[in-house]
């Protein structure tokens, strides 16, 4: 992702505690951000030693985001070894960037909410916000709720669309609706083809037919 001079002047207006280091192939965003956010009149608060990392060279469109200071506990199942978050799938996260830059947005949409999740779940043992898998299951659970589609064949076919056509408003929808593109999924489609994710959707069509070969056998 690309990152300008608006975006480290909001950065420095809305989290004034972080530090920001210009180096040759990322900037690094780094200091406490005191979470006090409220969900259906729970509040969440705690302090939270924060390393978020922006390539420039696009070698990763997502930035990695790490907290530092071991507050979250390393059992956590969303939090990686090395201290990096998981904050949603590869690929819900790329289709995010694909269409944002701003990094301050990005805190306050996945950041913020995943340190509220950890406060939630420390607290009563659940996830406020449900729970999404790891890997590839969890970007085929973001695009089934992104396409609002319940069956596996159509996520299937939907990838299959994205990696091997072309968009044409008149053609059907791969959902299977029977409408015409420009009369169902055809927004959405768009935005994901726009975000260049053919080869991701090539790896999901992979693990779906793994899936299904699974059950067959």
């Amino acid at each position: 992702m690309e990152i300008d001079n608006r975006d480290i002047i909001t950065m420095k207006e809305k989290y004034p505690a972080f530090k920001i280091l210009e180096h040759e192939k990322e900037y690094i965003f780094e200091g406490i951000l005191d979470l006090d956010h409220i969900y259906n009149d729970v509040r969440m608060t705690g302090k939270f030693n924060l390393e978020i990392t922006v390539f420039r060279d696009y070698s990763s469109p997502i930035p990695v985001v790490k907290e530092v200071s071991n507050r979250i506990d390393r059992n956590y199942p969303h939090r990686y070894n090395d201290g990096q978050l998981c904050l949603a799938s590869d690929f819900e996260l790329k289709m995010y960037f694909s269409q944002n830059t701003d990094i301050s947005s990005f805190v306050d949409m996945y950041i913020i909410p995943y340190l509220y999740t950890y406060r939630y779940y420390e607290e009563y043992g659940i996830y406020p916000f449900g729970e999404r898998s790891h890997g590839i299951m969890g970007d085929l659970e973001y695009i089934k709720e992104l396409f609002m589609v319940n069956e596996w064949g159509q996520v299937f076919d939907i990838m299959h669309f994205i990696a091997d056509s072309s968009y044409r408003g008149h053609l059907l929808c791969p959902c299977g609706s029977g409408k015409r593109l420009r009369n169902c999924h055809g927004d959405t489609l768009m935005k994901v083809m726009n975000a260049g994710l053919k080869n991701e959707c090539k790896a999901i069509m992979i693990e779906l037919k793994r899936i299904y070969d699974r059950k067959v056998n």
